[in-house]
């Protein structure tokens, strides 16, 4: 089984859809998808909360032939892929480890995209002409679509008590590192803040919110482990489900409330 691991620069650039077009013209294929939120009824059929349950259907799928797409952040350079292809935009709201994910790719889709690179890679994979040709239109596409300039909604999503931020991004992308690295320290690095730093955040949130988010290991900085309690795990779906939904829709009012105004939206 050859694997294909889509990552992305931030939400809403087209990882789905570049997923689904791939899934359109590649043989024998399997798809798969990772995220924070409850599956949706009509969403991917193989889809996972869990990145233990999310490694373990890969590996069930390693003796078989094909391909497997994998649509997931998190998993990019933890899984073995045979191609890493990211999509990278400066529009909206970036991840803070962009970077790190623009770092494991092979193919770099938007901002910062080779075509010439493009070609070289799938080249390697050794695909029949025809499909090897569908692929790279494939991949001209979404780099059309990111690198169009247009005019976009900025949408921001937090959760606030008396004037203070109890819950945003920020601390989403860090609870979320260290529900996938099992570690505070590392999920820090990740996020290229200091371990200082974001003990202070959860510190500050867990008094804001009234509740525990994170289990501590003994062991501390170096040598101890953390994981999210059960109710930071709700917090944390519910959050990015608001935000998926909060975007979705304040998208749909921008575009038809300035549809006649501004032409490149």
């Amino acid at each position: 089984m050859k694997i294909w691991l889509i990552s992305g620069a931030s939400s809403y650039i087209g990882k789905t859809t570049l997923l689904n077009k791939l899934a359109a013209v590649l043989p024998d294929v399997e798809s798969m998808k990772t995220g924070h939120h409850a599956k949706k009824n009509h969403g991917a059929a193989n889809y996972f909360i869990s990145t233990d349950d999310s490694l373990r259907f890969i590996d069930s799928l390693k003796e078989k032939s094909g391909y497997l797409l994998v649509e997931s952040n998190r998993l990019a350079g933890i899984v073995d892929a045979d191609l890493v292809i990211f999509l990278d935009s400066m529009e909206g709201d970036r991840r803070r480890d962009a970077n790190t994910l623009h770092s494991h790719a092979d193919i770099i889709l938007g901002h910062r995209g080779n075509p010439e690179e493009w070609n070289r890679q799938i080249k390697k994979l050794k695909l029949p002409k025809k499909v090897h040709e569908e692929v790279l239109d494939i991949f001209k596409s979404q780099h059309e679509f990111l690198s169009k300039s247009r005019v976009k909604l900025k949408t921001k999503i937090w959760l606030g008590r008396d004037g203070n931020v109890v819950f945003g991004e920020g601390l989403a992308r860090l609870l979320d590192g260290i529900d996938t690295l099992g570690s505070l320290s590392k999920a820090a690095k990740e996020e290229e803040i200091s371990y200082r730093h974001a003990w202070g955040d959860i510190k500050r949130a867990e008094e804001r919110l009234g509740f525990q988010l994170l289990e501590r290991n003994i062991g501390g900085k170096s040598g101890g482990g953390s994981q999210l309690t059960p109710k930071a795990r709700d917090l944390l779906a519910a959050y990015f489900s608001l935000k998926r939904k909060a975007i979705l829709e304040s998208d749909r009012w921008f575009r038809d409330l300035f549809s006649g105004i501004i032409d490149d939206i």
